[in-house]
C-alpha cells in the first residue's frame, strides 16, 4: 500500500512582497500630517500668500502709474496763458503765482484733483477768479485759463479806476483790460485828483448801500451819464439830459417816488436844470431852471 500513495515534496514557501502604496492610501497620509500641523503655521502660510500678491500688486500699479500718470512727459515746465487771459485781466504777480503752482508737477494728476487746487491757490491773493482751466499741449507745456468774477461796480478817481469789493479791498484797473468794461461806474468830484487810493471810500456809505440801490436808479435814471459820489459826504448826483439830480444816503425809493412825481405832473419839468431830492425835508424839492 505504500506504493499506492506518493508523498508531496516539501517546498520553502517564498515570502510575499508588499504591494506598492496608491494614490489614496498617499493623500490619506498627508492629509494626517496636514492635521498635525499647528494652527501657528497654518496662519503663517496663509498671511505669507497674501503678502506676496500684495507686493506683487503693488510692484504692477507702481509700474503702471510710471508709465501713466507718472510718466516725465507729463512733468509740467511751460506754462502758456492765452491772449483773451491776458486782455481781460492782465496781471503778472496773478502769473507767476499759478506758474509757481503748477511748475514740476504732473498735469495727468492735476487733471484728476488738482485742477481746484490751483483755484484755491490763487483766490487766496485774487479772490474774484472764478475758475481755472488746464489744457496739456505736448512738449511738457500747459495752457492755463481763467474765468473772473466781472465787477459790479468801479469807482472813477480821476484818471484811474477801481475795482470795488464787499471786503472793502479795491483793485486799480488798467484801461487796456476786458474786466470792467460793463461795469456800472461811480464817479467821484474834481476835488479828489490828490487822493490815490480808496481806503476811505466806505466810510459814510457802505457796499451795501450800493449793492442796495444802484439797481433802483439806474432803473430810475435809464439815461444817466454819469453818477457822482459827493467824497466825504452822503450825497450823490446824477446827470441825465443836462439835468443833475441830487439824492441823499436816506430812503431812496421815496426821493426817486419824488422824482417820478415831478416828472408826470410838473409842466416845466423838462426846462428844469437842478433837482434837489432831500436838501429841505422828506415832502419838499428844490428845483432850478435852465
Amino acid at each position: 500500500m505504500r506504493g499506492l500513495v506518493k508523498s508531496k515534496p516539501f517546498t520553502k514557501k517564498l515570502k510575499r512582497s508588499s504591494a506598492p502604496k496608491t494614490g489614496i492610501s498617499f493623500s490619506i497620509s498627508n492629509r494626517r500630517w496636514r492635521d498635525q500641523e499647528s494652527p501657528f503655521m497654518i496662519l503663517i502660510k496663509k498671511w505669507g500668500v497674501i503678502i506676496l500678491i500684495s507686493i506683487l500688486s503693488l510692484i504692477l500699479s507702481i509700474f503702471l502709474l510710471k508709465w501713466t500718470w507718472y510718466n516725465p512727459v507729463y512733468i509740467i515746465e511751460n506754462i502758456e496763458y492765452p491772449e483773451e487771459t491776458k486782455i481781460e485781466y492782465w496781471n503778472t504777480e496773478l502769473f507767476v503765482l499759478s506758474s509757481k503752482f503748477l511748475r514740476w508737477k504732473y498735469y495727468n494728476t492735476l487733471r484728476v484733483w488738482w485742477e481746484w487746487s490751483l483755484l484755491d491757490w490763487v483766490r487766496k491773493d485774487y479772490p474774484f477768479v472764478k475758475d481755472t482751466h488746464i489744457d496739456f499741449l505736448g512738449n511738457q507745456t500747459v495752457r492755463v485759463d481763467f474765468d473772473y468774477t466781472e465787477p459790479e461796480y468801479v469807482v472813477k478817481l480821476w484818471d484811474k479806476k477801481y475795482w470795488i469789493r464787499k471786503d472793502n479791498v479795491s483793485t486799480e484797473l488798467d484801461y487796456r483790460w476786458n474786466l470792467w468794461k460793463s461795469a456800472f461806474v461811480i464817479d467821484t468830484p474834481w476835488y479828489l485828483s490828490w487822493v490815490t487810493s480808496l481806503s476811505w471810500f466806505f466810510y459814510d456809505v457802505d457796499y451795501n448801500w450800493y449793492e442796495e440801490n444802484i439797481p433802483l436808479i439806474k432803473e430810475a435814471f435809464p439815461e444817466m451819464d454819469r453818477f457822482v459820489y459827493l467824497a466825504w459826504s452822503q450825497n450823490f448826483m446824477v446827470f441825465e439830459n443836462w439835468k443833475m439830480i441830487y439824492l441823499y444816503k436816506e430812503d431812496i425809493p421815496h426821493q426817486l417816488q419824488k422824482y417820478q412825481w415831478l416828472k408826470n405832473y410838473y409842466d416845466a419839468f423838462y426846462s428844469l436844470a437842478t433837482i434837489d431830492l432831500w436838501s429841505l425835508n422828506q415832502e419838499k424839492v428844490i428845483v432850478w431852471w435852465l
